[in-house]
């Protein structure tokens, strides 16, 4: 193993194709900028009034429910999706772009491996993005199917009290992909840590 990233390293320093440091930090702020956007459309549908579906004024809930979906399990993994999102695709690409950042400014490592920080940011993103809707529509579908029909305004057949078992049943689908999607997270923060130490030990 040892020896594996020794040649892996080798491999890396051997590689001419280089990006300034400072230009991959904007990467990741950029990424983070996105993400922050979608988490406020994400809590946008939230915060539709019924009022949209059924015309009652003033709105007794949210247009689909959520509210009252996310107070059980699965449901709760709407609030999963959310704090994933929030803490990986903001909180973690802002943290990059802060280590990528300081590699130049106080390492003064002024370029890296563009290949691998290509790499670190598409496939911890594309993680990102993957495992939160995975996550997302476990918790929609699986925490409005437990909720009675009188209780939804809109996709009312979704809505059908029911049980666990069959809960289980309509969100199978959602394990492998979420499962796929921090795979990709994870090796995307494995090249990250790998660029980084690979930058800092170089002359430059």
């Amino acid at each position: 193993m040892f020896l594996f990233l020794q040649c892996l390293i080798l491999f890396i320093k051997m590689s001419s194709n280089r990006v300034e440091t400072e230009k991959v930090a904007t990467w990741f702020i950029y990424a983070a900028i996105i993400n922050t956007i979608l988490s406020l459309l994400y809590v946008t549908v939230f915060l539709l009034p019924d009022t949209i579906g059924n015309g009652n004024i003033p709105p007794k809930g949210d247009l689909f429910s959520l509210s009252t979906a996310v107070a059980m399990f699965p449901g709760t993994w709407l609030l999963v999706a959310f704090f994933v999102h929030v803490f990986v695709g903001i909180l973690g690409m802002a943290g990059w772009a802060g280590v990528y950042y300081i590699s130049s400014r106080v390492m003064n490592k002024q370029t890296t491996n563009k290949l691998l920080a290509r790499g670190h940011l598409v496939l911890t993103a594309l993680g990102v993005y993957v495992t939160t809707t995975f996550f997302s529509l476990a918790g929609f579908i699986g925490g409005r199917a437990m909720l009675p029909e009188t209780a939804c305004v809109v996709l009312v057949d979704q809505c059908m009290g029911a049980g666990m078992a069959i809960v289980q049943t309509l969100i199978t689908f959602t394990v492998i992909p979420t499962g796929a999607g921090m795979g990709l997270a994870l090796t995307g923060t494995a090249i990250g840590i790998i660029n980084i130490l690979v930058t800092l030990r170089q002359e430059q």
